[in-house]
């Protein structure tokens, strides 16, 4: 009979840490909320009012909930949506301040509930969408980076942007470090170029979504003297 008890409590001691084990796995997958956007796939929005924000690549997502009468609630049930549209609630916050690092382009996308003193519960709030742009670049290339100096010299220059499809893009062209009047597209002709020496022009890309998210580049064009006239000789 000791024997069976003895089996019996070592059942039972058994039984109590597996069950400890899943509830702590359990807890910690429900706080294992996946990093990235909800929503990487949808097209971005068309102007920047079709979203709360437009953020930058990298930048840190932050946001806050409301008060009671000027006082945080008692705690704050944030919720992420996933890739599959479903509902996770970030167990590892819950003040009334929520912030997240950026990791890739797309929508990302909330909701919260707060909760009383007393444990009573708000529904829940409508979906926060913020939306985050790809990381941009830029290079200029030429077909040449040497040009006579006569007046009907010309080089062409081409803003090569990443990424190069899906965005609505602002450029703006420089000559040595200037803005150039009205030099606001993919490509930029410099003519007149008489002045020996090296001349800098560059570009500065931005997203009509945010223009705070930019890249830069810039294309050095040296412009060389003609040969002087010459004079025959006879021999």
């Amino acid at each position: 009979m000791n024997n069976y008890y003895k089996m019996k409590q070592r059942i039972l001691t058994i039984t109590s840490m597996l069950a400890f084990l899943l509830l702590m796995i359990s807890t910690t997958a429900s706080a294992q909320v996946a990093s990235g956007p909800s929503d990487a796939t949808t097209p971005p929005p068309t102007n920047a009012t079709d979203v709360a924000k437009v953020l930058c690549a990298g930048s840190t997502i932050s946001m806050s909930a409301p008060q009671d009468n000027g006082v945080d609630f008692a705690k704050y049930h944030w919720y992420k949506i996933d890739a599959n549209g479903n509902k996770q609630e970030v167990t590892t916050i819950t003040g009334r301040t929520y912030t997240e690092v950026s990791t890739s382009a797309g929508y990302y996308e909330y909701q919260v509930v707060t909760e009383n003193a007393n444990g009573c519960t708000s529904p829940i709030s409508d979906v926060f969408k913020i939306y985050v742009l790809p990381p941009l670049s830029v290079t200029v290339t030429s077909p040449t980076s040497s040009v006579c100096a006569e007046a009907g010299s010309q080089a062409v220059l081409t803003a090569n942007v990443t990424p190069a499809t899906g965005y609505v893009l602002n450029y703006q062209w420089t000559k040595d470090g200037v803005n150039i009047s009205g030099a606001t597209s993919s490509t930029y002709t410099a003519t007149g170029l008489t002045t020996v020496g090296t001349t800098t022009y560059g570009v500065t890309v931005t997203y009509a979504l945010n223009s705070s998210c930019a890249a830069n580049a810039t294309k050095d064009i040296t412009i060389t003297p003609l040969p002087t006239k010459p004079s025959i000789t006879a021999n």
